[in-house]
């Protein structure tokens, strides 16, 4: 079993009743490390609208069974709508994410990215759980 303890990670041995503990190193987290979240869902997006579509960036992805707030992760700069895609009706969305943004979960499937601002190549969408 592997523990997180005071910034290192240890190992833990339990032989006949006795308890080891081995240092494996020294691990620098950020205060909002990555490690401590799971991921919901996550997507590839085109640094620009598929061809024949005005706001489509990416396949549709899911966020449903997730947990009630979402973080969202994608690389510094870029700028995307999460966009719920809505079958013979308006498509509705969350507008401006940008990373590190915090979300209440749209507990959607069908949903895309679109309007992705900031980006010059593909690049990937993670929404985060955070609760």
């Amino acid at each position: 079993m592997f523990l997180k303890f005071n910034q290192k990670i240890v190992l833990v041995l339990s032989l006949m009743g006795l308890i080891t503990l081995i240092v494996m190193g020294v691990v620098i987290l950020p205060s909002n490390s990555a490690l401590a979240l799971s991921n919901c869902a996550c997507v590839t997006s085109e640094a620009q609208p598929q061809i024949g579509q005005s706001t489509r960036s990416s396949g549709n992805f899911s966020t449903q069974g997730c947990t009630t707030s979402l973080k969202w992760e994608l690389p510094d700069g870029i700028n995307v709508d999460i966009i719920q895609d809505v079958s013979g009706g308006r498509d509705r969305g969350w507008y401006n994410v940008s990373n590190d943004t915090t979300k209440q979960n749209p507990n959607q499937r069908s949903l895309y990215i679109g309007n992705p601002k900031g980006a010059n190549k593909p690049f990937q969408v993670c929404a985060l759980n955070i609760d």
